[in-house]
């Protein structure tokens, strides 16, 4: 008897689990697509103060992606992610209020593998772990 109300508690916690995993995959839907406009902003602004807001953004919802998805166990996307905040920590920290070329390179390139690793949880939500 014991087994079988443990074994509803391990399927509830599962379906809550993956309910929740839904609900993380949309918010950080929306997490890219913020990068995404703060990165065009950071490319193409021209003044300073509007360049360092946009790292910011970008910066901050890296760092809310590293740590969300690694709980979800999508270790590329929190590896890719964590990059992006540490090449925004790094232009932040010198006050690069614009990129040069190798710069903004090296922006592109952290946004681009952050793109293609999340495109990947995103067509497959079952490549991460589920952790029971």
């Amino acid at each position: 008897e014991n087994s079988g109300r443990r074994e509803m508690t391990d399927n509830n916690l599962r379906q809550a689990f993956l309910s929740l995993r839904e609900e993380f995959l949309e918010i950080t839907r929306r997490r890219i697509g913020d990068i995404e406009l703060n990165f065009l902003a950071v490319s193409s602004g021209t003044e300073a103060e509007e360049i360092l807001e946009a790292l910011r953004v970008v910066k901050r919802e890296a760092h809310t992606i590293a740590g969300a998805s690694g709980t979800y166990g999508y270790a590329d996307v929190s590896k890719s992610a964590n990059t992006l905040e540490t090449v925004c920590a790094r232009f932040l920290d010198v006050n690069a209020g614009a990129l040069d070329g190798a710069q903004q390179e090296e922006l592109e390139a952290a946004v681009d593998c952050l793109r293609a690793d999340s495109g990947h949880m995103f067509a497959d939500p079952e490549i991460g772990i589920i952790p029971f």
